[in-house]
């Protein structure tokens, strides 16, 4: 018999979001973001406020099944070498809206 008290509940991820590898939550906003990368995230790793900055198009697909070691990669690189990095992911095959949305 199964214990249903152990089962935990989904992770439902939104449809779009802001996701870095480090951050505690996917962030719908880019100002919750920022807050959270430039306050928390960037004086941890050593990149100034005013770095260039790279925005990234992910798919969806990889951050939901945790198929993630290629990004994680891709972003840790561009911090060492010195740059802010904003990845968004969308779980269609328009990718203008996270560009729209997050990196306008």
């Amino acid at each position: 018999s199964v214990d249903t008290d152990l089962i935990m509940d989904p992770v439902v991820l939104p449809d779009m979001g802001i996701w870095h590898p480090c951050a505690p939550q996917i962030f719908d906003s880019p100002q919750d973001y920022n807050e959270w990368y430039e306050n928390v995230h960037l004086p941890l790793v050593g990149v100034a406020k005013d770095a260039p900055s790279v925005g990234v198009v992910l798919q969806k697909s990889h951050i939901a099944t945790k198929d993630d070691g290629h990004y994680v990669a891709m972003v840790q690189e561009f911090e060492r070498r010195g740059a802010r990095v904003l990845c968004a992911y969308t779980g269609g095959l328009d990718f203008s809206m996270p560009m729209t949305n997050y990196m306008a």
